[in-house]
């Protein structure tokens, strides 16, 4: 009679740990977006004080290639996070 009652608490307590886990997966991705976020926002504003003299980069693998300020600007990394 004892088993009868312990199979459905376990049953129980197995899905939490699953939701649990479910959770601690949504606030990783949530955490890595919102940083990804904080940093697109650092780099607008960075390009927002930028004059037309000055030099962009933008690294593309292991290299740094010269991108002009205009596209820099037009390129939004952030439409594709969100």
């Amino acid at each position: 009679m004892t088993e009868i009652i312990l199979i459905p608490g376990l049953v129980e307590v197995e899905k939490y740990a699953q939701s649990q886990k479910d959770v601690s997966k949504t606030m990783s991705a949530r955490q890595k977006l919102e940083t990804q976020l904080t940093e697109n926002n650092i780099v607008k504003e960075e390009l927002d004080t930028m004059g037309s003299t000055n030099t962009v980069y933008k690294l593309i693998g292991p290299v740094l290639v010269k991108q002009e300020l205009d596209e820099a600007k037009a390129t939004r990394p952030l439409d594709f996070v969100l």
